[in-house]
């Protein structure tokens, strides 16, 4: 059985957190099989300090782009959160949520919109938020009767569900509003007219004062955690119309070196070193592997392992 394994070291400016990359509750690597796991080494700032020049309130010139693809943020568990696009450079989360067919690759996503891709590397696209769920044995619940809703119950504020590599904290659905009574915060990103996602990004456009995000999806104000105020970015969801892109984050407010992070998270481990880098490229039933490429994870259909 995979198990969930973290440890951390420190320094006076940043934190190192080592994990193997198995989420801590069950999971579905679906056609991407098998998950594997991983040697991440995360480095995080223990102090975040905003990039000058980055004004995200009104648009991302200026601030540290997080990857279309690949981590961009470290969950709690330590499994990377990655971007929405997967290998063909499509929004995975739209193509999930029905909003057109991918026609380039199979991409397919299984419980908290996460999968496995090349290495066997675990990963979420979007939620991220059953960091936090349990099954109720009484009501004899599985990790199959996880559903997105319950970690939208808008009765108090979400927790911590993983840092970003600039040191923010990511929160998930729920927020305070002025008043401090929690919402479910929404993005200020919406579809172009006419557009599904199947074009990525580039699908998107960010409309100032839309949602209750910045341009990062990302805000400062209060949290249980800090009373005082902190900027902070939350996961978001569909919402009305608007679908809730990035899901994660879409830049980084912080300083940040993304060198620090971009191996960390990019195919590392599994049985076949050669493919480390290629990440959401390939795998069994995502795609063909690229030039140069070895045989990768093993062949077959999905993969269901119970990790709690």
């Amino acid at each position: 059985m995979l198990l969930c394994e973290m440890s951390f070291t420190m320094n006076e400016t940043h934190i190192t957190i080592l994990s193997n990359g198995i989420p801590n509750h069950d999971f579905h690597s679906g056609p991407g099989c098998c998950v594997s796991e991983q040697n991440y080494d995360w480095i995080i700032p223990l102090e975040p300090v905003n990039q000058t020049g980055c004004n995200p309130s009104i648009s991302i010139d200026g601030c540290t782009l997080a990857p279309d693809r690949g981590p961009v943020v470290m969950s709690v568990n330590g499994v990377p959160m990655y971007g929405p696009e997967d290998g063909p450079g499509s929004d995975a989360v739209s193509m999930h949520e029905g909003n057109f067919e991918e026609d380039r690759q199979q991409i397919w996503l299984g419980v908290c919109h996460a999968h496995s891709a090349g290495g066997g590397t675990y990963h979420y696209h979007g939620d991220a938020n059953c960091v936090h769920w349990h099954p109720d044995a009484e009501k004899n619940e599985t990790w199959l009767d996880y559903s997105i809703d319950s970690s939208r119950q808008v009765s108090e504020h979400s927790p911590i569900s993983g840092f970003a590599f600039d040191g923010y904290p990511v929160y998930g659905f729920v927020g305070w509003d002025e008043n401090g009574e929690p919402k479910e915060m929404t993005s200020s990103y919406r579809l172009k007219d006419g557009e599904t996602g199947y074009n990525g990004k580039d699908d998107y456009e960010y409309i100032t004062g839309l949602g209750d995000l910045d341009a990062c999806n990302g805000i400062f104000s209060p949290t249980p955690d800090y009373p005082d105020g902190i900027y902070h970015y939350h996961s978001t969801w569909w919402v009305g119309d608007n679908i809730g892109f990035p899901y994660f984050i879409n830049c980084y407010r912080g300083e940040t070196n993304l060198e620090d992070n971009a191996d960390a998270g990019q195919g590392g481990g599994g049985d076949d070193p050669d493919c480390s880098g290629h990440g959401e490229t390939w795998g069994p039933g995502i795609g063909p592997p690229p030039p140069g490429c070895g045989n990768g994870p093993p062949p077959g259909g999905d993969q269901s392992v119970g990790n709690g």
